[in-house]
């Protein structure tokens, strides 16, 4: 008897304990909420609420060097813009420096009131500064409130910058009202701290710390635009960080946004180096397929798309950064609204999307609304591989052609803006370049691969000519025997074909071949495509 009694007793603590943690968790922003409603701080109040009901998705991921960056390894600085990769990769395989990364932890088990008020607080000062004076509240919290940018560890990042940098700005900068003008000195400032090094997304491919940053120095275009995002949000400068993903490629890219609020009448955006370009501008206007905002307020129609009962049991993912993601392609390039005929079987389905071909499948880029007999897209951009699909439990199926959207202007009529892919008439000449299996004994071989050709995967086969790189003068020429011992390295084979216009192209062998074709007759754009 006395057995049973212990193990009840124990159970009674251990729930008693377990619904104290439960309840310590889901207070920790009621308390910060709490303290400035007694302190009378409406505002603030407002700002705290707003971090509450957005951070119940928010979560770090702790990552920690293998060994401390002293004077010991800091050799590392000069690899990465004189070596290549591999080279690179090596040498920090053999002085053991690599990232440790560590299980995700939520922010409700890591954030303390204290720093959800300190973080206010700072963020309040700064929010009162010439240059962002005229910030309307809702866009304070959006582009300048937040303590974390994406799935970093937290770090008190916006004191430390805030200190760094903020005191300088107004006897530094002419015109302090002129948010452009801010900008373009903190990009200056920042630029002395760190720099970029295109090596580096093999080791810091995460998102680190500000300190971690600073450390390391080196950084690569995401890391860039984290530690942009964060020192600039700290001195009172609205933005947020965007991955764009570059048309007719597979490429990402990361950058910041200042959007068009404020005193700043035009979204402009800042990339790797001290160059600003304004979003739309004729050197962006055609550059990106989709670009992503990240954001710390939640996308809750995305969060409610990847909730689905199974076994009459609610699931939703623990961990899943598009939830903290907005599409702002239209800010980037110009989109295109549209409508397409849905099967009658398709129309009573929940979710109809707008699929692409990327990375050898079909993933869903946008949300369709359908309306008697069609299925309507926003913001939809040239010259992609489109298919419709929908949600079949938890996986994508696609239905109809496949199809582009073309032109460059407004056009009332849909059906000349839409074209299946299954194209016959005039070629086009692709220059498609592999650089996967190459082999400077090897100088010329058969390239096979397949391209889309009336709704099936067609097989061509073709000679591919070996060309040869020199990274010293930038050069490229066809590689022979006499260039073995020379600058110049083995880089791609090239292979030429004439093939319809906008054919895309598939390879399972050899991995992803790059297409180079000539200026497009409808736009004038000349393309670069990488699947």
């Amino acid at each position: 008897m006395k057995y049973y009694i212990g193990t009840i007793i124990v159970i009674v603590f251990l729930t008693v304990i377990s619904s104290c943690t439960a309840v310590q968790e889901a207070t920790v922003f009621d308390r910060t909420v709490s303290y400035y409603r007694e302190q009378g701080d409406t505002l603030k109040m407002r700002a705290a609420e707003y971090l509450r009901d957005n951070a119940k998705w928010h979560y770090g991921v702790p990552r920690l060097f293998s060994k401390p960056l002293n004077d010991d390894y800091k050799n590392f600085m000069a690899f990465p813009e004189s070596k290549s990769d591999s080279v690179f990769q090596a040498y920090l395989d053999s002085i053991g420096l690599f990232l440790v990364e560590f299980n995700p932890i939520i922010d409700y088990d890591s954030v303390n009131s204290d720093f959800v008020c300190r973080n206010i607080d700072l963020a309040f000062d700064s929010w009162h500064k010439p240059w962002s004076r005229d910030v309307s509240f809702n866009d304070f919290c959006k582009y300048i409130l937040p303590y974390r940018n994406s799935d970093e560890l937290l770090s008190e990042w916006r004191s430390y910058f805030k200190q760094r940098y903020e005191p300088t700005i107004v006897d530094s900068v002419a015109d302090p009202t002129s948010l452009y003008d801010v900008v373009k000195y903190l990009m200056r400032c920042i630029r002395r701290d760190v720099e970029y090094g295109g090596s580096m997304g093999l080791f810091n491919r995460r998102l680190l710390t500000h300190d971690q940053m600073m450390k390391l120095h080196w950084l690569d275009c995401k890391s860039c635009a984290h530690f942009t995002t964060l020192a600039m949000r700290a001195c009172g400068v609205p933005c947020s960080m965007i991955e764009i993903n570059w048309r007719f490629t597979e490429v990402k890219h990361y950058s910041v946004l200042f959007p068009a609020i404020g005193s700043n009448k035009r979204a402009f955006r800042l990339s790797v180096g001290d160059t600003l370009i304004y979003m739309g501008a004729p050197k962006d206007s055609m550059a990106a397929w989709r670009v992503w905002e990240q954001d710390y307020e939640l996308n809750k129609s995305k969060l409610n798309l990847y909730h689905y009962y199974k076994d009459n049991r609610f699931i939703a993912p623990a961990f899943f950064e598009s939830f903290t993601q907005s599409d702002v392609t239209n800010l980037m390039c110009k989109t295109f609204n549209f409508s397409v005929p849905v099967p009658d079987s398709l129309r009573n389905e929940r979710y109809l999307f707008l699929c692409r071909f990327h990375n050898w499948r079909w993933i869903p880029v946008r949300e369709g609304i359908v309306m008697s007999d069609s299925v309507y897209f926003n913001n939809a951009t040239i010259r992609q591989w489109y298919r419709l699909g929908f949600a079949d439990s938890d996986t994508i199926k696609t239905f109809g052609d496949a199809f582009t959207i073309i032109g460059n202007e407004d056009i009332s009529n849909i059906s000349n803006r839409i074209r299946p892919y299954n194209l016959t008439g005039d070629s086009i000449l692709f220059r498609l370049a592999y650089r996967d299996n190459v082999c400077d004994t090897v100088l010329n071989r058969k390239i096979l691969t397949y391209y889309w050709n009336s709704n099936q995967w067609t097989p061509v086969e073709g000679n591919a000519v070996l060309w040869g790189y020199n990274p010293h003068t930038n050069e490229y020429k066809i590689f022979d025997d006499s260039m073995r011992n020379s600058d110049f390295r083995a880089d791609f084979y090239l292979f030429d074909i004439s093939l319809p216009r906008w054919t895309v192209f598939y390879d399972k062998i050899l991995g992803s071949p790059y297409g180079f074709i000539k200026p497009d007759d409808d736009t004038g754009e000349a393309c670069l495509m990488q699947f």
